[in-house]
Order: structure tokens, then C-alpha cells, then sequence
């Protein structure tokens, strides 16, 4: 396995683990409230977080090729992240302490991802697919930018 294979596979791990706990909260929050919103706003904030974990993991692998197969490979994309991500930071903001942590970390690892597309574009294609309006993406770094660069210049490409 690669240095490359572990990056990716640790940043889906810890993606993943965020939409667990959040959905765990959620369960939580859902089991210990009696009012019909708070019950809307951890069934939306469950089905997000499971959804998006599903997604960030691939697996099952069966759903992952359905979605692609079937049109509706947006699920794979940065926006739809950024739109899940932001519609669960609003609802766990609602959940008591445990949902404001939550709340807290889920937007740091949005920002890390943001961060990611400008510092590390391949690492940030490999998480999420390309579509029109992701966030503007940083320069690959090519071999020929490392070229020797003649006297008193840079190198030209």
C-alpha cells in the first residue's frame, strides 16, 4: 500500500467517524425527546450522517455502483458534501452539548476539506469527485516545475 492509499484511507476514516458520532447524537437526541420537530430534526441530521458515511466509505459497494449507474453520481461530489455538512452543523447546534462538539468538529473537517482543494488538489480529487462548483483548486505540483531554472530566472514550462 502506498503513502498515497493510507492518506486517502485515513481522511475517509476520519470523515466517516464524524457521520457515525453525528448520527449516533442524533439516535440519541431522536430517543430522548418527545416533540415532533426535535424528532424531524434528528431523523434528517440520522439519514444525512449515515448517508454521507456511506458515501465517504463507498461501501456497499452494490449502492455505490447504483448511484453511479443510475445518474446520480452528485452524491459523490464536494457540494453535496458542503450541503450535508452544513445542514447537519445547523441541527446539531440544536442537540445540547454533545450535538454543539459535534457540530464544531464536523465544520473544522469541512474547512480541512476546503483547505485540501487549495493546498493538496490531488489529495482532494481522490476524496470527491470533480464537478462544476467545487471550490477553486490549488496547482499540481508537475516534475517540470522542479526543473533547473537557468541563471538569474525560473524555469519556463
Amino acid at each position: 500500500m502506498q503513502l498515497k492509499d493510507v492518506r486517502t484511507h485515513t481522511l475517509r476514516t476520519l470523515f466517516a467517524a464524524a457521520y457515525v458520532t453525528n448520527a449516533v447524537i442524533s439516535g440519541i437526541y431522536f430517543g430522548n425527546n418527545s416533540m415532533y420537530i426535535n424528532f424531524a430534526v434528528a431523523l434528517i441530521t440520522m439519514v444525512l450522517a449515515i448517508g454521507m458515511a456511506l458515501v465517504t466509505l463507498q461501501q456497499p459497494e452494490s449502492l455505490m455502483v447504483y448511484l453511479e449507474v443510475s445518474g446520480k453520481e452528485i452524491v459523490f461530489t464536494f457540494r453535496t458534501k458542503t450541503v450535508a455538512d452544513a445542514i447537519q452543523i445547523l441541527f446539531l447546534f440544536g442537540m445540547h452539548t454533545p450535538g454543539k462538539v459535534m457540530a464544531l468538529i464536523t465544520a473544522v473537517f469541512w474547512m480541512a476539506a476546503r483547505g485540501l482543494a487549495k493546498k493538496r488538489p490531488d489529495i482532494f480529487r481522490e476524496l470527491f469527485r470533480s464537478h462544476p462548483s467545487d471550490p477553486e483548486m490549488g496547482e499540481d505540483v508537475g516534475e517540470d516545475d522542479y526543473a533547473e531554472a537557468p541563471e538569474g530566472g525560473r524555469a519556463e514550462a
